[in-house]
This record gives C-alpha cells, structure tokens and sequence, in this order.
C-alpha cells in the first residue's frame, strides 16, 4: 500500500527550478572544476596565512604545476578592527577583514583572462587573559584563511568555462 508522501513531493518540486535553468554539477567529472585540476600555478605568499591559504586552494584544485597553461596570481591583505565592548572586565571585540585579489593569467599570450576581488571577515573576543585571547585570534584567522580559500576554489570553479576553454 503507498501513502502520500508531502516530503517526498516537496523535495521533487524544489529541484523542478534547477533542472530548468540548465544547472550542472561544478564537481562533477567532466565538470568546469574537473578540467582546472593540475592546470594552475600559484604563486607563493610568503607568511603562515599564505600558506594555510595554498594549501586550501591546491588541496581542492591540484598541487601548483610549473608546466601550468595559467597563472594564478593572489594578494592577500588582513586588516583588524576592534571594538571595546565593557571596559571595566576588559572584553574587546575584534574583526579581522581579508581582502583577496585574485589575478588568472594565461601563461602563452601572457593576457589577464579573469580578475576578482572579494572580502570576507572574522572575529574573535578577548579578554586580560593572553594566552586566551593568542588562541583565540589564531582560531580566527584560521577560520578567515579557510573562508578566503573556499571563496578562491569557488570563484574559480564557477567561471572557469568562460576563460579555461
């Protein structure tokens, strides 16, 4: 016997949109994502958070190729802003701000085929305890590098097949 399922209904009528917009899969074999793999060179930024950055991005898209068709060109910027939220127990709020300009360069021609730049944050408090408060802001500028790394995979992946063909 078969009982009406509103679950199941719902979840079919929710992919009803994808299916017509011509969505594909980025991951996918064969996919935009796929044909990136070992086709990139990174260059190096020299510091802990360039590095953790590096190897996010090479972990996802394929170890850095010297024989690469492009360059893949990245700065980095962390700023930090902070708040003092009570000053008599001494919490301060503090927002780190990454800033990525991400530059891919076609090694032949020598031509910029992809420019973007984009932002994300982070934020720890502290408080008069240090070894706390060094955790803390390491903690968050491990989160910042990762959401950074993910935005660089992402960015890539997604318009790959307008410059990469």
């Amino acid at each position: 016997m078969s009982l009406f399922n509103r679950r199941t209904l719902l979840l079919s009528l929710t992919t009803l949109p994808l299916a017509a917009c011509g969505f594909s899969p980025v991951y996918r074999k064969g996919g935009a994502a796929s044909s990136l793999y070992g086709t990139l060179r990174f260059n190096l930024i020299e510091s802990r958070e360039g590095f953790l950055l590096l190897e996010h991005v090479t972990a996802r898209l394929g170890p850095s190729n010297p024989a690469a068709r492009f360059d893949v060109s990245l700065t980095m910027e962390i700023t930090e802003d902070e708040l003092v939220l009570t000053s008599t127990t001494s919490i301060i709020r503090h927002t780190l701000n990454g800033l990525i300009k991400l530059t891919v360069t076609d090694v032949e021609s020598g031509e910029a085929v992809f420019t973007d730049k984009f932002r994300e944050t982070s934020g720890y408090s502290t408080n008069a305890q240090t070894a706390v408060s060094a955790s803390a802001k390491r903690d968050a500028t491990d989160r910042l590098v990762q959401a950074l790394a993910d935005m660089v995979v992402l960015r890539l992946s997604s318009t790959s097949e307008s410059w990469a063909a």
